[in-house]
């Protein structure tokens, strides 16, 4: 079981050479790197051949979601705008699932094998804020808790 997060459901893409692009795919199949250029910036050391499925999100300074400065953050398209809002309400993207990995697809695997490799991603490149790995349980008193909190 996993956090309920207040964000946009997003797919992140690196290239599979180093360098290349790297891509955030809304629900709806839109790219939508070009509004938040601090995650394309921090995705530079990620691994590449790359896909994760995660939320994004904006975060005030007390660490509490704010969802109208994520949308304000998706709305914008000057380029002014765009680097402003950043600035202000930087994104932060947590991982809950790995789709591809060295840009073999492994959707088909079960999911505990998905979550070790999501887990080996963040323990052996750390890649750190503003990427982060979702917590997850099995745990009913755990989730329950993370449910009422």
């Amino acid at each position: 079981m996993d956090l309920k997060w207040d964000g946009y459901r997003v797919l992140a893409f690196t290239s599979v050479r180093r360098g290349g692009p790297f891509l955030l795919q809304s629900r709806k199949g839109s790219p939508i790197q070009d509004r938040f250029p601090d995650l394309v910036a921090a995705a530079v050391p990620l691994p590449p051949g790359l896909v994760l499925d995660g939320e994004l999100l904006v975060l005030r300074g007390n660490g509490v979601m704010d969802f109208g400065a994520l949308q304000r953050r998706g709305a914008a398209s000057a380029l002014g705008r765009v680097r402003t809002l950043a600035k202000a309400f930087p994104a932060h993207f947590v991982a809950f699932d790995v789709l591809q990995v060295e840009g073999r697809r492994v959707l088909a695997e079960p999911f505990e094998r998905r979550r070790a490799l999501l887990e080996g991603l963040f323990a052996g490149h750390a890649p750190g804020p503003p990427w982060t790995l979702c917590p997850s349980t099995r745990d009913r008193a755990v989730a329950r808790e993370w449910l009422e909190t």
